[in-house]
């Protein structure tokens, strides 16, 4: 029998690898399937061809090319219901005044350094809402 939280396909984006594998490694031993990139033009081509199969994006608010704004907002365009979670070693005080967060309908702000208890906790929670949307069908 197939464990229900490895049916959370998770998308990680961040420009550091050491990060993004870091968050990849950590993701799986939790019992998820994962996948990352550190160029958010590869990931979005990825998303483009197989956005059916994620239910979260995790990805970094400042990156070179595409912010993670940038990126979340092209992802809506082709799956408005994937939960996104931004994540940034920055201030993010000021996100809900920039348009380009309102349009792209942040999950949850993360902040750097990511901690893997409260971050596994994030995950089980999306995961344990999205079954009780399917079971309330």
């Amino acid at each position: 029998m197939q464990s229900t939280t490895s049916s959370l396909r998770i998308l990680i984006v961040d420009d550091e690898m050491d990060i993004a594998n870091s968050l990849k490694r950590f993701i799986i031993k939790s019992g998820f399937d994962a996948i990352s990139f550190t160029d958010p033009l590869l990931a979005l081509e990825h998303f483009t061809l197989l956005h059916n199969r994620y239910s979260v994006i995790i990805t970094d608010l400042r990156m070179p090319g595409m912010s993670g704004l940038e990126f979340t907002n092209k992802i809506r365009k082709i799956n408005p219901s994937v939960r996104v979670f931004l994540i940034s070693a920055f201030d993010t005080s000021d996100l809900e005044n920039n348009s380009n967060y309102k349009t792209a309908k942040i999950e949850r702000v993360i902040q750097k350094p990511i901690k893997f208890s409260i971050f596994k906790e994030i995950l089980t929670n999306v995961l344990l809402n999205d079954n009780n949307k399917i079971n309330n069908i």
